[in-house]
């Protein structure tokens, strides 16, 4: 197992995962998998999310000599994001998902399939984040493909390829967040 992968944080999480088995070529073809059929909607949040990690230093400059404009630009954010969930809320289709307990991290993820899919073999991914209905489309590499187990699913290995930052930011936010409930939880308990 490769050491570099093993650095970044993990969670289990409960995510909606689709996917579909590619070429090496068909990946070659663009940034963002093609292979689903998704609404404009469905990108929104994430979109959302770049362009305020964009906007996030040109935010904090304008703090430093006006902090009433920079805390009403920040307002105007919230409302937008508002807005933005919203959308993303009735519009994020989950009919063709099934929420599942994956493993997640900002290198990859490990979810369970129907079928066994041979190892090497790349994928086009399409995750939702269901607790935020923030979409992700992603390419990757299958790494394993577990033995069949007792409920007939296979358990399936990924290495995220050519992540966008964007992507990868919306991951870590995850995974940040999901480790905070976890030990707010932990701590309620004690």
């Amino acid at each position: 197992m490769n050491q570099e992968r093993r650095q970044y944080f993990r969670i289990n999480g409960k995510v909606a995962v689709d996917y579909k088995v590619i070429t090496e070529d068909e990946m070659q073809h663009g940034r963002l998998p093609t292979q689903f059929q998704v609404s404009p909607f469905f990108l929104l949040l994430t979109q959302l999310h770049e362009f305020s990690h964009d906007n996030s230093y040109q935010l904090r400059k304008i703090a430093q000599k006006d902090p009433m404009v920079a805390s009403y630009l920040e307002n105007m954010n919230n409302k937008i994001d508002a807005i933005a969930h919203a959308i993303a809320k009735s519009d994020v289709e989950f009919e063709n998902l099934s929420a599942q307990e994956i493993n997640l991290s900002e290198g990859g993820l490990s979810f369970f399939s129907s079928e066994a899919i041979p190892v090497n073999s790349y994928l086009a991914l399409k995750v939702v984040f269901e607790d935020t209905y923030t979409g992700l489309l992603l390419y990757g590499q299958v790494l394993y493909s577990g033995e069949q187990e007792e409920d007939g699913q296979y358990k399936i290995g990924v290495e995220f390829s050519d992540l966008p930052e964007s992507s990868r930011l919306i991951v870590a936010r995850y995974i940040l967040t999901s480790q905070s409930r976890e030990r707010q939880q932990s701590d309620e308990q004690y």
